[in-house]
């Protein structure tokens, strides 16, 4: 029986050695595709986790920001009323100056200047504290990724070099409103000269006023607000005074390129726009009750014609484009009102996003 056995597999022993090798492979593939799969899963969870991560990153870096914009704004909004303080010509014409005309022609420059001052500022420091939060929670949630080594850890940002990166923001608050707001009250006493108190106004001259101040900075290729954001932003001697601070250097570089870019150059514009756009519709609220109050009759049809072909003099626009900056802040007011905008804005929340994701890696 043995002999019988023995014979059968000598006889059978190239079948039993193809068959053995076939199916050894097979489980080595098996195991081979096993170890394969759960390799994938392990990396899929693991790129599952670090998107997690940094979405939350991201989200709490966007929540700060918001919070610290919110903060801020006041002190932007004050440093702004400073400059441009319309609060003393309003108190010398209330006591009674000898000169009335030349006080309401100067209320007249001040308060287009506040106004217009009011949506460059924030425009600009909105702008300027969403590249600032995005770039460092960037640059934050790489290095907490960087490995111990002493070449990767001369690298990283620490706290002394963020806070001295984010106060970097302080100068607009100081002499960045100073410049602006001198710049806009000069732009603005030469193209409202033109106009008198007793002139009356239809709503698109009101507009023409803000569009002449924006095309008249444009077209200033040194002072242009947009074209040289990074003028009012950054104190010309915060590089010169932190040599020793690499970091801080290449984070100031870095964010000076983003300020420069054409990208974040089209977005002010855009939102300048928008600003402009949001202060000639709350203005013409006020063309609108004066065609209501002319015409209680009026059909709904020739309310537009109407708001269209309404006047006002200007001596009766200035309060009204006073009261849009009111000296005590007030809900719904120009300032609040724009902020809020410029926080929702998907456009902004989108260049964020762009920023911190570059600078993850």
């Amino acid at each position: 029986m043995f002999r019988r056995v023995r014979n059968f597999f000598y006889n059978h022993r190239r079948k039993f050695l193809f068959g053995g090798v076939f199916f050894g492979t097979l489980i080595l593939l098996a195991r081979y595709a096993r170890g394969k799969v759960r390799e994938s899963q392990e990396k899929e969870v693991n790129e599952l986790l670090e998107r997690t991560r940094r979405r939350q990153h991201f989200e709490n870096t966007e929540r700060t920001c918001n919070e610290i914009m919110q903060t801020l704004s006041s002190n932007l909004r004050n440093a702004v009323t400073k400059c441009l303080d319309c609060e003393k010509i309003v108190n010398e014409l209330r006591e009674g100056t000898a000169d009335k005309i030349s006080a309401w022609n100067t209320l007249k420059v001040l308060a287009i200047s506040r106004t217009a001052t009011i949506i460059y500022s924030y425009t600009m420091f909105v702008i300027t504290l969403r590249i600032h939060f995005n770039v460092l929670g960037g640059c934050m949630l790489k290095d907490s990724k960087i490995s111990n080594n002493s070449s990767q850890s001369l690298e990283k940002v620490d706290e002394r070099t963020r806070e001295k990166y984010l106060s970097a923001c302080g100068y607009l608050m100081d002499e960045g409103i100073k410049k602006l707001s001198a710049l806009i009250q000069e732009k603005v006493k030469e193209i409202t000269s033109i106009y008198s108190l007793q002139n009356k106004l239809h709503l698109h001259d009101v507009q023409h006023i803000y569009w002449a101040i924006s095309s008249t900075l444009s077209a200033m290729e040194n002072e242009d607000p947009v074209k040289n954001l990074s003028s009012y932003i950054v104190d010309p001697n915060l590089t010169k005074n932190n040599q020793s601070d690499k970091p801080l250097i290449k984070l100031i570089d870095q964010t000076l390129d983003l300020m420069e870019s054409q990208e974040v150059q089209e977005l002010m514009q855009n939102n300048l726009r928008a600003g402009l756009a949001l202060l000639t519709d709350r203005i013409s609220e006020y063309f609108n009750d004066n065609v209501k109050s002319d015409s209680a009759e009026t059909q709904a049809s020739d309310m537009f014609s109407n708001l269209n072909a309404a006047t006002m003099p200007m001596a009766k626009i200035i309060p009204i484009l006073n009261g849009q900056v009111p000296e005590n802040p007030t809900s719904g007011d120009l300032p609040s009102d724009w902020l809020e905008r410029l926080l929702l804005s998907e456009e902004l929340k989108a260049l964020g996003a762009n920023i911190y994701e570059a600078f993850c890696y």
